[in-house]
C-alpha cells in the first residue's frame, strides 16, 4: 500500500504544531528540504535544512540533517528556539546531526500507526510518500 501527503499539507501540519512558517521542497528520493525564516533580531536570515530519511522502525524514523558548510550550528540554534513548541517526546537529537522523530507523538498519525504498517518514507516531486502494509 502506498498513500502521500502532500507538502501543502506536510506545511500545514507542522505549522499548526510548532507555530513557526516553515516551507517543503523536493531534493531527491530520500531527501527534502525545509525552509525556515529564523528572526535573529536586527537581521532575518532564510535558512534551508535538507532532512536526509536515513531508516524507519516502528513508529520512529531517523534522518540526518544538512544546512551546510558553517550552517549546521545555526539548525542547533532554529531547533533550540522552537524546542517548547515542540511536542514532548517528538524528538531526538543524536550524534553526527541525526534526528530521531517518535512520529507516534503526533496525534494526526496515531490512527495511521494503527492500522498501517509503515515500511518506508519517499519524496516525491510534491508529496511525501507513505509504503507500508495494512494490518
Amino acid at each position: 500500500m502506498k498513500a502521500s501527503v502532500s507538502y501543502q499539507e506536510l506545511q500545514k501540519l507542522v505549522t499548526e504544531q510548532t507555530k513557526q512558517p516553515i516551507s517543503f521542497e523536493f531534493v531527491d528520493s530520500k531527501t527534502i528540504k525545509v525552509l525556515y525564516k529564523l528572526n535573529l533580531g536586527i537581521m532575518k536570515k532564510k535558512v534551508g535544512i535538507d532532512l536526509r530519511v536515513l531508516d524507519l522502525v516502528g513508529t520512529d524514523l531517523r534522518v540526518r540533517y544538512s544546512a551546510g558548510f558553517g550552517m549546521d550550528g545555526m539548525v542547533g540554534m532554529a531547533l533550540n528556539m522552537v524546542r517548547d513548541k515542540i511536542p514532548a517526546g517528538l524528538l531526538e537529537e543524536r550524534p553526527d546531526h541525526v534526528l530521531l522523530v517518535h512520529l507516534d507523538k503526533i496525534d494526526k498519525l496515531k490512527p495511521v500507526f494503527d492500522r498501517i504498517d509503515v515500511k518506508d518514507v519517499n519524496m516525491l516531486a510534491e508529496a511525501l510518500e507513505v509504503v507500508g502494509d495494512f494490518r
